[in-house]
């Protein structure tokens, strides 16, 4: 008890009338913006009319995807459209490779890149309100029927060496095929008016 009463006691003296002395910093200029009304900005250019008509500005670099995504905010598409687009890349090259050489190997890989792309589609939007699509619909129509028309001109390939006189070999004919390709590529240009209206 002798040991701490002198602690207790050069503390009372240390902490009596202890604090802080000098001047507190002045801190109106600090919120002075509180108390002021908004001074207006002054303009950029002093330049007239005419001299900002004749002001050349290098042009937007529009074809730089850095600039359309962040400068101009451009709003991304929902992945249902994104999707579309990609089945509508597929079905313009369709129309392409049976207008120009319609080469059985080219048009089956494209049947089978949308033939993907439908079943991708239909594993994503099951049970969902895009399910219920007119061009959802149609992108899996399309589908079945390009599944149909490369089966058909693949088995003319193999089958119809086979077959030239016979009955069973109509099916296999130049003519016959030709005429499911001319359908099918009809099939196409309804079904691009219909997904590109949905974009």
């Amino acid at each position: 008890m002798k040991k701490i009463l002198p602690v207790i006691a050069f503390s009372i003296f240390i902490c009596s009338g202890a604090g802080y002395k000098g001047q507190l910093p002045d801190i109106k200029s600090e919120f002075q913006y509180h108390q002021n009304e908004p001074q207006m900005t002054r303009p950029l250019y002093n330049h007239n009319h005419e001299e900002l008509k004749n002001l050349k500005l290098a042009p937007a670099p529009k074809d730089n995807k850095t600039y359309i995504d962040i400068i101009m905010k451009k709003e991304p598409n929902s992945p249902y459209i994104n999707d579309i687009n990609d089945v509508i890349k597929i079905l313009e090259k369709m129309q392409e490779c049976i207008a120009t050489d319609n080469e059985v190997q080219r048009f089956n890989a494209l049947a089978s890149a949308l033939i993907d792309n439908a079943d991708f589609m239909q594993a994503r939007y099951k049970d969902k309100p895009e399910e219920h699509y007119v061009s959802f619909k149609r992108v899996i129509q399309i589908s079945s029927r390009a599944r149909a028309v490369a089966s058909l001109r693949c088995e003319a390939e193999i089958y119809v060496k086979y077959l030239p006189y016979q009955n069973e070999g109509q099916a296999y004919s130049k003519e016959n095929i030709q005429k499911q390709v001319d359908y099918f590529s009809k099939e196409i240009e309804e079904t691009l008016k219909v997904l590109r209206a949905a974009n």
